[in-house]
């Protein structure tokens, strides 16, 4: 599962997957392999040698007794599916990515708007060149993932797309 997670102000893409003895998750691209227990309303987390308290009230997460206020978006449940076939076999549903890390230095595009395969839909700042981020087909934007002035990991989704 994938999921964009914004602790105290601060976005972080987060990636998990069942693993062998637990689970493993990605924060930002680094690695953590735990394991998480349900106990009532409170999950208890191991990660190596640390140990973690975490429950949830309405839109706070409280960490070992201290709170945070959070929000959830961009919940996939497949990792790294990049499209998926609409129900007519024509549409297809493409998430567009960053190839690099990077800060958005543009958005061109919003919801709703239509768009031809070439075209700009962000501009990303990576080791001081401005890279675009074209639309890989025609399409009409679904999702726009990213902001102005945020910085992204790489294989970050920045757009997500229906294509004709």
């Amino acid at each position: 599962m994938r999921f964009r997670l914004v602790v105290d102000g601060e976005p972080h893409e987060i990636e998990t997957d069942p693993a062998a003895k637990g689970i493993r998750v990605r924060v930002d691209g680094a690695e953590y392999r735990g394991q998480v227990r349900r106990k009532g309303d409170v999950f208890l987390i191991r990660i190596g040698a640390d140990r973690h308290r975490v429950r949830f009230s309405g839109r706070d997460a409280w960490i070992d007794e201290a709170r945070y206020p959070i929000s959830i978006s961009g919940i996939q449940d497949e990792p790294g599916s990049r499209s998926e076939t609409a129900a007519s076999g024509r549409r297809a549903i493409l998430q567009v990515r960053a190839a690099m890390p990077g800060r958005v230095v543009r958005v061109l595009v919003e919801p709703g708007a239509r768009v031809k395969r070439g075209q700009t839909l962000v501009v990303l700042e990576a080791m001081k060149m401005q890279n675009e981020i074209p639309a890989p087909r025609d399409g009409i934007v679904r999702e726009v993932a990213v902001v102005e002035g945020e910085s992204i990991t790489a294989d970050r989704v920045v757009a997500v797309l229906e294509a004709r």
